[in-house]
């Protein structure tokens, strides 16, 4: 079996200027964790070129977890940079990118995988007393108010890039996963574009091995 080896980077907060709120909740809304994996067992510098797509990102979500969307540069500003920055550091590395038709040596996905989730929490207003007895008075109870329940919805989003080997496809067509970066969370940090571009930029800088 692959041994897939696995960093993780925090990267540093951009501040931005006039209205801000402090520093230490600013830092957590626009802090990107950055994390790669790779095969090790791989020598990526056998590998000479690559395809992917210039102005198209995949959308996968748990809401609807069998539909695939495609985010376009025409109707969102957001899959160009991102898409340039990926081939910019790729093309630094010694690879070099061509069309699908041109067997390529590397697949190159970028794609964002959002996790929506709705959850519930009891609140208690108050002092409680809990049950020691289990009868008569020793039912647990309340000072301060009847419990209430809140709701809350979390959103987070995680930007993709995997490297796919298309030199060794296997004979049922299965194609593994090389190197895989992770970074988020892409919904919470408040530059959103440069801030991908400073997570992928740190991603290739954690995987030296990545190159000709």
């Amino acid at each position: 079996m692959n041994d897939m080896k696995k960093l993780m980077f925090f990267l540093p907060a951009i501040f931005m200027m006039g209205c801000e709120p402090p520093a230490d909740t600013m830092r957590l809304l626009d802090e990107l964790v950055v994390s790669t994996t790779y095969d090790r067992d791989v020598n990526f510098s056998e590998y000479r070129t690559y395809s992917m797509a210039t102005d198209t990102i995949g959308f996968f979500s748990n809401q609807r977890p069998n539909d695939t969307i495609f985010v376009q540069t025409s109707s969102n500003n957001y899959p160009r940079p991102v898409l340039n920055k990926v081939q910019e550091n790729l093309q630094a590395r010694g690879f070099q990118r061509v069309a699908r038709n041109e067997d390529p040596d590397l697949r190159i996905n970028v794609y964002i995988v959002n996790d929506y989730n709705v959850y519930q929490q009891v609140n208690y207003p108050g002092y409680y007393y809990p049950s020691y007895y289990g009868y008569g008075y020793g039912y647990g109870g309340y000072y301060g108010g009847y419990p209430y329940v809140s709701t809350y919805a979390s959103n987070t989003g995680a930007l993709i890039v995997e490297i796919l080997d298309l030199r060794h496809i296997t004979a049922d067509r299965k194609v593994k996963s090389i190197w895989n970066a992770s970074m988020g969370d892409v919904y919470s940090t408040i530059d959103l574009i440069k801030q991908s571009e400073a997570a992928l930029d740190q991603a290739f800088i954690q995987s030296p091995y990545l190159g000709r």
